[in-house]
């Protein structure tokens, strides 16, 4: 019997030693190589691509490598496992630099950013990446509380706000100053078909196949918005000095006691401690007067705070998504209701039904922030083009956790802070444990 049994034993071995060597074969690491260009505004300015920086991270697991470029533009990670991966490259070249280098003078630093989506295999060969310059804002958008609190001990998403920062050295009046949400696909870019040309490669939507289109290049030279609030004031009523900030906040409550909903009931969190107090927040977005909306029982008008104007909005109150699938810009225009509209390009016939989002070009974007999900493996393609934002940032502990994403100091000037901003959101934020509206914290 036991003689038998060999045959059989001697297969086995042979089977789980091929099997073994199959998935050590599967996971041994790859090389991928980028290659990095100037976009056709800048390519012949005679700018060095040494020091340009490549943060590549895993969209499985998380992991981040980082490489820097030789002179040529190339940028090689030698020992890496094969997947897909987000790929963030960016280069800083100092204000006397690029005044030296193409006689053309800045006070400032600038910044070249640029990303891919990419798959990395041992067959994958040179991949990609064109830099382009961003518009650096006097405006910047410093700190999102997307995620939210506790949905059974805090607020849920009652105590979301935004703010926004005058990283100038003068007085900006934040008058007619707009706050979009953009729209863009939620799902993981693995379930994206991006054989269909509703999509582009990366997983995001492809304007250029919606309904009507008629600019050249949607993609890149345009973000979409799905909600439009913006700042009242008759044109100097709203100062802000340099170094200080503006809260918008859903509601403008005290979140850690209890207010009263618009429908009587009281509303109030089982652990104060997990919620912040918006009751002295600059302007709060109340939706009560805006037609046909089924405004929330939470979102009560405090008296005492200015609201914004409502230009647009497809929810029923300035909901953020608690799970990063979000993005949120700041502009000014004198009439955003000229902006041109288009369906989403998954939109295959207009009906009256038919949802628009406004088209608003990006030369017209003061500030922009990509926000993503908190795990690698559950992000959607980025929302914001590379020379808005070539990034994205995300808070640690996700939905429902109290923290927020605050943007970096970079340096100081007499006193003043002045916050990052590279037009790389992975760069330039970092987040809070907790959520702060004391309009006082840095990191």
């Amino acid at each position: 019997m036991k003689k038998s049994l060999l045959p059989l034993l001697a297969c086995c071995i042979v089977f789980f030693a091929a099997c073994k060597k199959n998935v050590l074969d599967e996971v041994q690491p790859v090389q991928a190589t980028f290659q990095l260009s100037f976009d056709a505004n800048t390519k012949d300015l005679g700018l060095a691509f040494t020091n340009t920086e490549i943060t590549l991270t895993n969209k499985m697991d998380g992991t981040i490598n980082k490489a820097k470029a030789d002179k040529d533009g190339k940028v090689v990670f030698g020992s890496i496992a094969p997947g897909n991966y987000s790929a963030v490259a960016s280069l800083t070249v100092k204000a006397a630099d690029y005044s030296s280098i193409t006689g053309s003078y800045t006070a400032q630093d600038i910044v070249f950013n640029g990303s891919l989506e990419a798959s990395v295999t041992s067959t994958s060969g040179n991949l990609a990446i064109t830099l382009k310059s961003g518009t650096l804002g006097n405006w910047v958008i410093k700190q999102v509380y997307y995620g939210g609190s506790s949905a059974s001990n805090g607020a849920v998403f009652r105590d979301q706000f935004i703010e926004v920062f005058n990283n100038s050295n003068e007085v900006l009046y934040a008058d007619s100053l707009y706050i979009a949400l953009v729209y863009g696909k939620n799902t993981r870019v693995s379930s994206v078909d991006v054989t269909q040309s509703i999509y582009q490669s990366n997983g995001q939507l492809n304007w250029a196949s919606a309904i009507g289109m008629n600019s050249s290049k949607p993609n890149e030279d345009f973000i979409y918005l799905k909600s439009i609030l913006m700042i009242p004031g008759t044109g100097k009523q709203y100062p802000v000095q340099p170094g200080n900030s503006i809260i918008i906040a859903q509601n403008a409550q005290n979140h850690k006691g209890a207010y009263t909903g618009t429908d009587g009931k009281t509303i109030t969190v089982k652990n104060p401690e997990l919620t912040i107090d918006l009751s002295k927040a600059d302007f709060e977005t109340y939706y009560g007067d805006v037609p046909g909306i089924n405004q929330l029982a939470s979102d009560s008008d405090n008296p005492i705070v200015p609201n914004v104007k409502v230009l647009m909005t497809d929810d029923r109150d300035m909901i953020l998504n608690s799970n990063g699938y979000e993005a949120i810009a700041i502009f000014k225009i004198d009439d955003a209701a000229k902006l041109a509209a288009f369906p989403s390009p998954e939109t295959k016939a207009v009906s009256s039904a038919t949802i628009y989002y406004k088209q608003l070009p990006n030369n017209l974007v003061i500030d922009a922030v990509d926000i993503a999900n908190t795990t690698a493996s559950s992000r959607a393609a980025k929302r914001i083009p590379d020379a808005l934002d070539a990034g994205f940032t995300f808070t640690l502990g996700g939905s429902y956790s109290s923290q927020s994403v605050i943007r970096k100091t970079s340096t100081t000037a007499g006193g003043r802070r002045i916050l990052k901003d590279t037009n790389n959101s992975t760069a330039d934020f970092d987040y809070l444990t907790i959520a702060d509206a004391t309009k006082t914290v840095f990191k």
